[in-house]
């Protein structure tokens, strides 16, 4: 488990269903997202693909449910991955339900992700995309530290219609 002063992060169990069903059932949470919006079958999916992922080992790729620390109540999910499993390169990704979003919460479970990205996992880089109109997002990954290196044009075919992304980086040295 990781922690900050509000928020902590935890494996997915199969009892998150309803709250993580909550946010990704809304259209406007997966607008920019090759996924979605979830019918109740793809969410069970989804978890049981985050249960898996966590019993595989070594692990190489985290998917952890963001709790608020007050109740105890999900809020949203967050993941780091190495891009092969031995690779020094992770990928950063976060989502948080509407109602608990523009209060900080996406920023302080990113910040967990990259201190355990270089900490525990042994990162070089760490990189995060993100369609280039999902404006709430980059300025989460410029809050970071993460600095933009690039567009990619047509990076994600989703919903039809080809979408360009922004990618940033953070780097060990420039910690």
């Amino acid at each position: 488990m990781l922690e900050s002063k509000r928020i902590y992060l935890r494996p997915y169990n199969i009892q998150d269903l309803e709250a993580v069903h909550e946010y990704a059932s809304i259209p406007e949470v997966s607008k920019y997202q090759e996924w979605g919006p979830n019918t109740i079958d793809d969410t069970k999916n989804y978890l049981n693909l985050c249960i898996e992922k966590s019993n595989h080992q070594p692990a190489y790729d985290f998917e952890f449910a963001i709790c608020l620390k007050e109740n105890n109540k999900l809020i949203g999910g967050c993941r780091i991955w190495r891009i092969t499993e031995q690779s020094s390169v992770l990928e950063l990704g976060y989502i948080i339900n509407p109602k608990y979003q523009k209060q900080g919460l996406a920023l302080e479970a990113a910040k967990l992700l990259i201190d355990f990205g270089f900490n525990e996992l042994h990162a070089s880089v760490i990189y995060a995309t993100c369609d280039t109109k999902n404006i709430p997002s980059y300025k989460v990954m410029e809050k970071l530290g993460m600095k933009r290196v690039g567009v990619i044009k047509n990076h994600k075919e989703f919903k039809g219609h080809k979408r360009d992304s922004y990618r940033y980086e953070i780097s060990l040295a420039s910690r």
